[in-house]
């Protein structure tokens, strides 16, 4: 070690004597000289001009200090070119030269740089090989060909990095033994690619490229960490309910290696027993009664803890005031209120979910992330789609379940709908006024938040008028206003924060006509009268009947008697019958027999034919006179005769019958008999 601190100091004073410093290639401060192996030439590099003395030419010129003094050569760069290499044929071994380069109108523009030859090499790059990767990653190389008049040794620098970043890891030249490298403290399971590079040991010179890359797996290690499992329901293809777990593959920092499959076991009740299952990544389909779940990834080293998901209870206390605010038009920002179960405390955790609203199988768009208890927010980033719908929605887990909040709609980015309210009706209620009613657009073709819709109606002269804004949450609108009679054109629009959308197809409606209206008017009037008369009439029908008595005549309402229809003259024979009172001229009349009229009789026959002694005289009687006629004064006595037979002797069982009405219409016994 203090030889080698000797001779960095030997090597700082050459540089500070010579004036060129030690120092990578590709770092070039003004003139720097190196030769390319200790066999090859001599490469100097300069810094060029700019502008426009770009182009040129250079001339390097170089003398010798020891062997050939004051002895110049020169080699001419191409135009524009800063840098030049002198043959190894052209230069002497252990020669000391004297450098510069002038432009090519003969100014100098770097100064003299003194050198001797075998001090200014540059070694070539070693040879890097993988010697053995488990269980300790293992490094070797080959140094360049070297002659023996040079050092023997060249002390060589290693770094290594992670395949695909940028920044590199230097391995200190302490630990690097001889022509080997043992690497620890690397990530399981990871791409390494390794370079080195070597300078003399005696430090004078230049340091070699570095080496192409050598690269390498390192070996695996027991995965770390828990697997992120979830569940959805989903109908199974059988028709019944089943439980979709899903889970999360284990990133490449906790796999740490390659992760063979998955150690599952769930239990169906408080006192199932658990059943174990082996699947690969990253959906199983369990028992729709599953209370527990545990899962753990394996791979050929070991497995992970298992990771518990309790689906014991699903009603417990659920976070609230859930918001899902877009971000950069490519996330989510979500919050929400904590929440507290009255029984289980404050959740271990929450779990944010989402997925497209519009997709028909929710487990093939749904994703999820954990935040800790204390925290109340969350950043989603992912594989959004603009003017796509996503549920989200926040779950409190506990020990024993979860409490899941009310969904909630978001958009990442949201555009004009490409569609307008559908089914659009109308009902009049007046001849100036209707009522419009529509559907909500659907939610594939709102592409963000309706905000309002607006609604259009164009007669047919003028230009359309415009209603707005009418809420979202509104299915009908009371148009007023209108035109009798008239027909009309509507449309509508809605509209989002991006702008008002395309147009729903146009209805056509036609306002009742007044004339109509008048017409039916009168008719509903004149029904109502008449079902009012009848109404009175059925409730005072006798009042009016008796009123009617009162002032009409009475052949008005007085029924006359149809002696044709008598009830006596129904047994008659039609072909015979010649009319109540019409007697038969070819019968033999019967004889009259004279009756002396005395005081009225106590007692008076049922029959028509006979006639009881009167005790007291009749009363006068209109006649026209004759010696036969009898007054009221003057009494008389007729002589009883065996009366004739009555009419039911006579008819016997068919004798009519003869109700109280005929016999108050028909004639009386003295009226047939011409005695009245």
């Amino acid at each position: 070690m203090r030889k080698r601190w000797k001779g960095a100091w030997l090597l700082l004073l050459a540089l500070k004597t010579f004036g060129f410093q030690e120092g990578d290639p590709e770092e070039p401060t003004g003139l720097e000289c190196y030769q390319v192996g200790p066999r090859g030439g001599m490469n100097c590099t300069w810094p060029s001009r700019s502008g426009s003395e770009a182009i040129t030419t250079y001339t390097l010129h170089y003398q010798s200090l020891k062997f050939k003094r004051n002895q110049t050569q020169s080699s001419q760069a191409p135009a524009g070119q800063s840098w030049v290499v002198i043959g190894r044929s052209n230069l002497t071994r252990n020669e000391n030269y004297a450098v510069w380069v002038e432009a090519g109108d003969g100014t100098q523009i770097t100064p003299r740089l003194t050198l001797t030859l075998h001090e200014i090499v540059k070694p070539d790059p070693p040879v890097l090989s993988l010697e053995d990767v488990t269980p300790v990653v293992t490094m070797s190389w080959t140094n360049p060909q070297w002659p023996e008049h040079f050092s023997r040794d060249l002390a060589c620098h290693l770094r290594y990095r992670v395949s695909g970043t940028t920044n590199w890891t230097r391995v200190h030249e302490g630990d690097v033994e001889p022509n080997h490298y043992e690497f620890s403290s690397l990530e399981p399971f990871t791409a390494y690619e390794v370079q080195a590079r070597c300078i003399p040991e005696d430090g004078k010179g230049f340091w070699s490229d570095w080496s192409p890359s050598q690269t390498f797996q390192s070996p695996e290690a027991a995965p770390l960490g828990l697997v992120d499992v979830w569940q959805v329901a989903s109908p199974a293809e059988s028709g019944e309910p089943s439980l979709l777990l899903l889970w999360k593959p284990l990133n490449s920092e906790a796999a740490r290696g390659v992760i063979r499959s998955y150690s599952l076991a769930f239990r169906t009740g408080s006192d199932g027993a658990e059943s174990p299952l082996e699947s690969p990544c990253c959906n199983a389909s369990l028992p729709a009664r599953t209370t527990h779940v545990w899962i753990s990834a394996n791979n050929h080293v070991g497995r992970t803890q298992p990771a518990n998901l309790s689906l014991e209870r699903q009603d417990l206390s659920a976070p609230a005031g859930v918001q899902a605010v877009a971000m950069h038009g490519q996330d989510l920002r979500v919050t929400w209120e904590p929440s507290k179960d009255p029984l289980e405390g404050e959740p271990t955790e929450y779990l944010v979910e989402w997925a497209k609203e519009c997709s028909s199988s929710k487990a093939a768009s749904l994703g999820w992330v954990r935040r800790a208890a204390g925290v109340h927010s969350a950043l989603l980033t992912g594989d959004f789609r603009p003017r796509v719908p996503y549920q989200v929605r926040v779950y409190g887990l506990y020990p024993g379940g979860f409490g899941a909040s009310a969904p909630v709609r978001a958009y990442t980015q949201e555009g004009v709908p490409s569609a307008g309210p559908q089914g659009l009706q109308d009902r009049s209620i007046s001849k100036e006024a209707s009522v419009i009613s529509w559907e909500a657009i659907p939610l594939a073709q709102r592409n963000g938040h309706i905000t309002h819709y607006t609604l259009y109606l164009a007669a047919p002269t003028g230009s359309p008028q415009t209603y707005q804004p009418i809420a979202a949450t509104e299915t009908s609108y009371n148009l007023s206003g209108l035109e009798p009679g008239t027909s009309y054109q509507l449309w509508m629009t809605g509209s989002t924060s991006a702008g008002e959308g395309n147009a729903s197809s146009i209805h056509l409606f036609h306002t009742p006509d007044s004339r109509w209206e008048a017409v039916l008017a009168s008719l509903l009037a004149v029904g109502f009268l008449l079902f009012l008369a009848c109404v009175l009439g059925a409730v005072l029908h006798v009042q009016l009947l008796d009123l009617c008595h009162k002032v009409l005549p009475s052949w008005c309402w007085e029924k006359v008697p149809d002696a044709t229809h008598s009830r006596i003259m129904l047994h008659e024979d039609p072909h015979s019958y010649r009319g109540p009172l019409v007697r038969n001229l070819d019968a033999e009349e019967t004889p009259i027999t004279e009756l002396d009229i005395g005081e009225p009789a106590e007692n008076v026959n049922q029959g028509y034919s006979t006639l009881p002694q009167l005790e007291s005289p009749l009363p006068a009687l209109p006649h026209s006179g004759g010696a036969d006629d009898w007054t009221g004064s003057k009494p008389r006595t007729e002589e009883l005769v065996p009366s004739s037979p009555t009419l039911e002797e006579t008819w016997g069982d068919k004798a009519p019958v003869i109700s109280g009405y005929e016999k108050h219409f028909m004639p009386t016994p003295e009226e047939v008999l011409g005695l009245a």
